[in-house]
């Protein structure tokens, strides 16, 4: 699975990969707190917040199911 780096939002300092990994983490985090979030906008709206691009909605949905069975998510 391969991030992009929305060209609105500039160069990250740090590879997409890991920002894509943080925003990961963050909403499965958000997830445990509350079980009633849409993981899948919530993701969306994570990757925007580090200037990333979803890869496209098959992968948000894949990682987003991945995260309600409560599997840790890697795209490291």
């Amino acid at each position: 699975m391969r991030f992009e780096v929305d060209p609105e939002a500039g160069e990250p300092g740090e590879g997409a990969a890991v920002l894509a990994q943080q925003a990961i983490d963050a909403t499965a985090t958000a997830y445990t707190d509350d079980a009633r979030i849409d993981v899948e906008e919530r993701l969306r709206a994570e990757l925007r917040e580090r200037g990333l691009l979803a890869p496209d909605e098959a992968s948000i949905e894949e990682l987003a199911r991945d995260i309600r069975s409560g599997h840790h998510v890697s795209v490291l």
